[in-house]
């Protein structure tokens, strides 16, 4: 493509690099606009002798078929993409799940010419249906169909870059453990913040089972729910879980389960234990479970209820971005950093 400035005599036919303002001040033809003829008779008039415009090459292709391809070739399953013009293309959700996103290809597509540019949330963000992913920009008013099909290689080798993994309804039980004395309260503690995240995402709390804290109560309860054909178990307990050898934890491989994590580099909830028994998670669930407000469990939940299975590598990855905002109600609160 070229750019800049050719005298009117020669603008036919190009496009339009600025607005241009009439006389009196208001916009006579905006940037993008093919010019005709009779619009440079008009610039004429004006008093333009010349005029800055870009002048596609018979290589080149314009901003949104461009934007367009290179949408289409970042799209995966359940993400729709609309091409609105000047050189943009959307990609929107088609369902209710986490965003998955390919980040080091989506790095090398950034990087193969800097007039195609892609913007998206960040990976394994809760999307809902309609809700912009990525923004595809193309930034010249053309660019060399040769990168356009260097997008659409990587991205065939490579896959799709975008999708989202839909929500799926799930039956999930909440394990309560503490004494008799404080199973009452333990459970208005937890019962509304625990209901009101599973069915937020379209999933049944189906059962919610308050048990001694004990190994011996806490596996008997594991194991019931898992025959009862639950497909997510929490774990919640008078007491946070402080180790591996801790009562949760142990309740769990006694039951037959394993923890494949415990210790999660985000606060509010670094004291969070994952594990599974047989294909089933279970989650120790830290204190802060009891509020609403956003914590660990609202990163992870998601995308245990549309089916991934998360390791260890998926857990220590969080610490980029995992200071969250502190929860109030919390025994001792972070301090303010003047004090």
């Amino acid at each position: 493509m070229k750019f800049g400035p050719v005298p009117l005599a020669e603008a036919a036919g190009k496009v339009l690099a600025h607005n241009v303002l009439g006389a009196e001040g208001r916009k006579l033809f905006g940037k993008g606009h093919v010019l005709t003829p009779d619009d440079l008779k008009e610039l004429h008039a004006l008093g333009h002798t010349s005029v800055v415009v870009a002048a596609l090459e018979a290589t080149d292709l314009g901003e949104n078929e461009a934007a367009q391809r290179v949408g289409l070739a970042l799209a995966g399953p359940h993400v729709r993409v609309a091409a609105p013009g000047v050189g943009r293309a959307n990609l929107m959700a088609e369902v209710a799940g986490p965003l998955r996103i390919n980040v080091p290809v989506l790095d090398r597509i950034n990087n193969i010419d800097e007039g195609i540019t892609v913007a998206t949330l960040r990976e394994h963000s809760l999307v809902r249906p309609g809700q912009l992913l990525a923004l595809v920009k193309i930034i010249p008013f053309g660019i060399p169909a040769a990168r356009v099909e260097d997008v659409e290689a990587v991205t065939r080798e490579a896959g799709p870059i975008l999708s989202v993994r839909p929500l799926q309804p799930r039956s999930v039980a909440l394990i309560i453990s503490g004494p008799a004395s404080a199973q009452e309260r333990l459970l208005a503690d937890f019962n509304d913040p625990v209901r009101h995240r599973v069915e937020g995402l379209g999933s049944r709390l189906d059962a919610i089972i308050c048990v001694e804290h004990t190994v011996s109560a806490i596996a008997a309860a594991i194991r019931e729910e898992c025959a009862a054909g639950r497909e997510l178990i929490l774990l919640a307990g008078v007491s946070a879980i402080i180790d591996r050898e801790d009562v949760a934890p142990s309740a769990l491989c006694a039951a037959g389960g394993s923890v494949a994590h415990f210790g999660v580099p985000v606060d509010p909830g670094s004291l969070l234990m994952l594990g599974y028994i047989g294909q089933t998670p279970v989650v120790g669930a830290p204190g802060c479970v009891k509020s609403r407000q956003t914590n660990v469990i609202d990163w992870i939940l998601p995308r245990l209820l549309a089916g991934e299975r998360l390791t260890r590598a998926d857990l220590v990855v969080m610490g980029h971005g995992g200071l969250l905002d502190d929860i109030s109600e919390r025994p001792m609160p972070r301090q303010h950093s003047e004090e």
